[in-house]
């Protein structure tokens, strides 16, 4: 203890019984008024010495019959009794000195605040837009999950869990980093805009960013000194899951990344392995590319509002392509399977 406080200390235990000079009354006085802090301990004191009289008196009256017993060995006077009793309160008071500007610390801090984790899904075919605590807008796309706290005021960081597709416009806040939090990966911002694509089942994970910057770490090590890569706009990296590598390219337009939240599927010189991805995620669906020779094909195309069959035969009138369509069927356990969808070269036919 520093010989201020302990200086304190000493003026607050005389304060209670009006032991205290001109000096030492000014010396509190300044004291007390320097914080509210400061002031709510000189009022436990005062508080607990009147609690303190309270228990004083009552116990005093069990010493009197006791004292009274054995008057022939001890003898006190009036003034006596009257000190004892101050010290008594004196000693009460400076027991629980040490623990007051803790206990008054504590119940004066405002309660911490709960945190409530919320839960937003989207079904398949749909998009949602909202908006996070801090002012974080995020638009989640078709069949995809966001599992995030109402408020990241006792937080330091913000981190959020993603299962699907999701484009996030983060508010910068440069003490609380923004972490997205995949199966795979954890992207890590500050302040920025950028596409998450982290569909479960899929064998590769996008990011593509369009302002700001991102970090790329592996789950669950989100230091910056454990960073994969690290992305400037325009560029996109690509996660291998299944051979837990990542590819980085640069893109002159990210419209085919970040369409669909404007409610449009967009193929921009994309292989069919991307336009099956995107549709089985869209339409809820299976798709099965039975012949190797259509993976060389690629598709430039953009669709809004199509049903899926319109967007199927479309791709059957622009390239050798035939496609047929399982209906779904309802499984004992009374759950719908999803249509399946067989794509065959035409020749095949």
């Amino acid at each position: 203890m520093t010989n201020t406080n302990t200086n304190i200390e000493n003026l607050l235990s005389k304060s209670v019984f009006g032991g205290l000079s001109e000096e030492e009354k000014s010396q509190l006085d300044k004291w007390i008024s320097e914080s509210e802090e400061n002031a709510g301990e000189y009022e436990a004191y005062q508080q607990l010495w009147k609690k303190s009289e309270e228990l004083v008196v009552g116990d005093s009256i069990d010493v009197e019959a006791s004292l009274l017993k054995t008057k022939e060995q001890i003898s006190f006077t009036d003034s006596k009794k009257r000190w004892l009793i101050i010290a008594r309160q004196v000693a009460a008071v400076l027991l629980v000195s040490i623990t007051i500007s803790g206990l008054y610390t504590y119940f004066s801090k405002p309660e911490k605040e709960h945190v409530v984790y919320q839960d937003i899904s989207t079904a398949f075919g749909t998009q949602t837009e909202f908006e996070l605590a801090d002012g974080t807008k995020v638009w989640l796309n078709s069949g995809s999950h966001i599992h995030y706290p109402n408020s990241f005021n006792n937080m330091d960081e913000r981190r959020i869990e993603l299962v699907g597709e999701a484009f996030f416009e983060v508010t910068k806040n440069a003490e609380k980093p923004f972490i997205v939090e995949t199966s795979a990966l954890d992207i890590k911002v500050l302040g920025t805009a950028f596409n998450v694509s982290a569909y479960t089942g899929s064998e590769n994970l996008t990011v593509a960013l369009k302002e700001g910057k991102v970090s790329l770490h592996k789950a669950g090590l989100a230091a910056e000194e454990d960073a994969l890569v690290s992305l400037v706009p325009n560029e996109v990296a690509v996660y291998n899951n299944k051979q837990n590598d990542i590819v980085i390219h640069k893109e002159k337009s990210l419209n085919k990344y970040n369409a669909w939240k404007d409610g449009r599927i967009v193929f921009f010189e994309d292989g069919i392995e991307t336009v099956v991805q995107k549709l089985e995620n869209w339409y809820n669906v299976d798709i099965e590319v039975a012949d190797n020779e259509l993976n060389e094909l690629i598709f430039t195309a953009t669709f809004i509002d199509e049903p899926l069959e319109q967007i199927l035969n479309w791709l059957s009138i622009s390239s050798p392509i035939n496609y047929s369509i399982t209906p779904a069927t309802k499984n004992e356990d009374g759950i719908y399977s999803k249509r399946k969808i067989i794509i065959k070269e035409r020749n095949n036919r």
